[in-house]
């Protein structure tokens, strides 16, 4: 009896967990904005939250960037080391997150969307619907999500747009 309960437990906790995580799909859109640089446009950002809307203190959303251009894991990594910086995140505990981020980001291509779907204990990317490498922690989900959330982000009007505002 406590084998058959045991397995009906891990069953429905795998199947929430999994429903949750490819549930991001089907939420409103809050907000998107497009990454410009110069003449160039990089990124078009996509926000998505359960309501449809962009609470700070809701943990539940999903950031989808379709990228305009061809970037390698390496560029993408020295832009997020930048935006860290500009956070305020310690070099330390930058290196540390950019080596597990390293472990999942491909290079990009022109077309190529990345999704990070984010809840209360984790965050994870998606590509072409498959999870890249294992979830990521609570703190370095924040700090992701940060370089487009914070109120202290490099790109305000961008953050303005993808919260609906």
């Amino acid at each position: 009896m406590k084998s058959s309960l045991m397995a009906l437990l891990l069953m429905t906790t795998f199947f929430c967990s999994s429903v949750q995580a490819s549930a991001w799909y089907t939420w409103p859109t809050v907000g998107e904005s497009t990454l410009k640089w110069g003449w160039w446009q990089i990124y078009i950002a996509q926000l998505k939250t359960p309501s449809g809307k962009y609470v700070a203190s809701d943990p539940n959303l999903a950031l989808i960037i379709r990228y305009l251009r061809d970037i390698d894991k390496e560029d993408l990594l020295i832009a997020t080391d930048k935006q860290w910086q500009h956070l305020g995140i310690s070099s330390q505990q930058r290196q540390q997150w950019l080596h597990q981020l390293a472990q999942q980001w491909p290079n990009v291509k022109q077309g190529d969307r990345l999704v990070f779907v984010k809840n209360a204990t984790e965050g994870r990317f998606y590509q072409a619907g498959k999870p890249l490498g294992k979830p990521l922690s609570t703190a370095l989900s924040n700090a992701f999500i940060g370089i487009w959330l914070s109120t202290d982000t490099a790109y305000p009007k961008l953050r303005l747009q993808l919260i609906g505002q």
